[in-house]
């Protein structure tokens, strides 16, 4: 009986903790956290549209709609992880990575059980709201004891000794 009510009751669990983190990080984070945040529930939104649209799950081909979300938010994460001055948004992206080439994996091989093809586009997302959750205590930790740290790297000029080491490529 809790098994069924488990399943049954999966999307609204996740959905509503994915909502209060990003509540949560809205109200007392910084922009990395804030901008985590807003990617999952971007993609919740338009997951809940797929799935309005599309209401059969598909999971014994490449389901597109999921492809398109995933690739979305991959090059969300991506531009977050590469700019964001933190450690966890690199664990975002690695788990999206995995949910991303599944769907490829899929694409390719269609041997692959469509259970083990919902797990593994699915599950990395419990792996990223721990993740997330986890970044944004460690965030806050560093707030109350004081420890201010820049929220997005800064590029600079290398030093004139380098460049001159530096060959110019043409």
């Amino acid at each position: 009986m809790w098994e069924a009510l488990l399943v049954e009751f999966r999307p609204f669990v996740q959905t509503g903790l994915f909502a209060l983190t990003a509540i949560y990080a809205l109200l007392k984070c910084d922009w990395p956290e804030k901008a985590a945040s807003l990617i999952f529930v971007g993609a919740i939104l338009l997951d809940e549209l797929h799935h309005t649209l599309f209401p059969e799950g598909i999971y014994d081909q490449v389901n597109v709609g999921h492809l398109i979300i995933d690739a979305i938010m991959l090059f969300a994460l991506i531009q977050l992880a590469m700019r964001a001055n933190r450690i966890y948004p690199l664990w975002l992206l690695a788990a999206q990575l995995i949910a991303t080439a599944m769907h490829l994996e899929r694409g390719l091989l269609s041997a692959i059980h469509p259970f083990a093809y919902w797990t593994l586009t699915r599950l990395p997302s419990y792996l990223q709201l721990a993740t997330l959750c986890a970044g944004i205590i460690a965030h806050r930790l560093r707030i109350k004891r004081g420890i201010r740290v820049k929220p997005w790297r800064t590029s600079s000029k290398l030093s004139s000794a380098r460049q001159e080491r530096m060959p110019l490529i043409d």
